[in-house]
């Protein structure tokens, strides 16, 4: 799609030579944890690229089995500014239970994703979409077909915190 940009979100411990990749191919990326609460753990931080079909980034993502199991699509309208577009895949590093507690979540990875989606209604969904009016998983992830492609359901995006259930939570703890 022309009016689309795509930004790939990288767990850079599972695939810690993305960020010299990125830069040998001239590619747009930044840390993820930059500006948040998190960055004390810059080293660790994940990695948002911006990416296109057919660059490095689109061949190792649809062709490498890490690559593709450590990382999710977001696609945003082109309209949305880089600054909102980083603001929308930041909002959910930290998310909260019911009961209040605070959690690290991995967004970016498809197995976090294939936990937490049977346990989102539409407005959950909706959060955690953010400003992305789409996201999406490489083909080569194992049980793919149930995440893709996960569709923005609100006509007005915006962002909030997502809070999920204490049983989610103790899930994603275990």
């Amino acid at each position: 799609m022309s009016n689309t940009q795509r930004y790939l979100v990288i767990d850079v411990i599972r695939v810690p030579e993305v960020a010299r990749i990125c830069a040998e191919h001239e590619i747009r990326y930044g840390k993820l944890y930059l500006g948040t609460q998190w960055q004390t753990q810059i080293e660790s931080s994940p990695l948002w690229i911006q990416f296109y079909e057919g660059d490095e980034v689109w061949q190792r993502w649809q062709n490498d089995k890490q690559w593709a199991s450590s990382s999710v699509c977001f696609e945003f309208d082109d309209t949305v500014l880089q600054a909102d577009v980083i603001s929308s895949l930041q909002q959910h590093i930290t998310i909260t239970s019911e009961d209040g507690r605070l959690l690290l979540f991995r967004f970016y990875s498809p197995k976090s994703l294939m936990v937490v989606l049977p346990h989102l209604d539409l407005t959950q969904i909706s959060v955690l979409c953010g400003l992305a009016r789409e996201l999406s998983v490489s083909s080569l992830v194992i049980d793919v077909d149930a995440l893709l492609p996960i569709t923005n359901p609100s006509d007005f995006p915006t962002l909030s915190p997502l809070m999920i259930s204490k049983e989610l939570a103790e899930e994603l703890l275990s």
